[in-house]
């Protein structure tokens, strides 16, 4: 056991902080896994074909097509290095995760037809919600 205290240095990380970067980490981190099965099955989404939530995937794939599913893939693991920084208390972090975001947002509008945009609607809600959340928190980053 270490009975000194601790570095007085040492800056803590703010719950509210930590719990902002635990439900990035999981929404960006869903977001990734969705790219990353987009790119795979837009190139032959017919092999993918099944029942349940595999659809799901498959007529995104169809929708997007390789090149929406690997750019928004790009801007995932993009903004997941944002959260880490953020994580790490970094100020860049903020802007790290918030611009690969709103473009994350903004180019299904243009790749899907507007009948389809009910199916942007989490993501128009969690993605503004958490960017919003991480700039009220960027005075306690470094």
């Amino acid at each position: 056991m270490n009975d000194n205290p601790s570095n007085p240095f040492e800056r803590k990380r703010p719950v509210f902080l930590t719990v902002l970067c635990v439900i990035a980490f999981l929404h960006v981190g869903l977001s990734i896994v969705i790219g990353l099965f987009g790119t795979l099955t837009s190139s032959n989404p017919k092999w993918f074909e099944t029942s349940g939530i595999l659809d799901l995937f498959v007529w995104g794939a169809q929708e997007f097509g390789l090149f929406f599913s690997v750019i928004l893939l790009l801007l995932s693991i993009i903004a997941f290095f944002g959260i880490i920084q953020i994580w790490n208390l970094l100020k860049i972090g903020v802007w790290t995760f918030s611009i690969p975001m709103l473009f994350f947002v903004l180019i299904p509008f243009a790749a899907l037809p507007s009948g389809l945009w009910i199916v942007l609607i989490p993501n128009l809600i969690i993605i503004p919600l958490l960017i919003i959340l991480f700039i009220f928190n960027y005075k306690r980053l470094d």
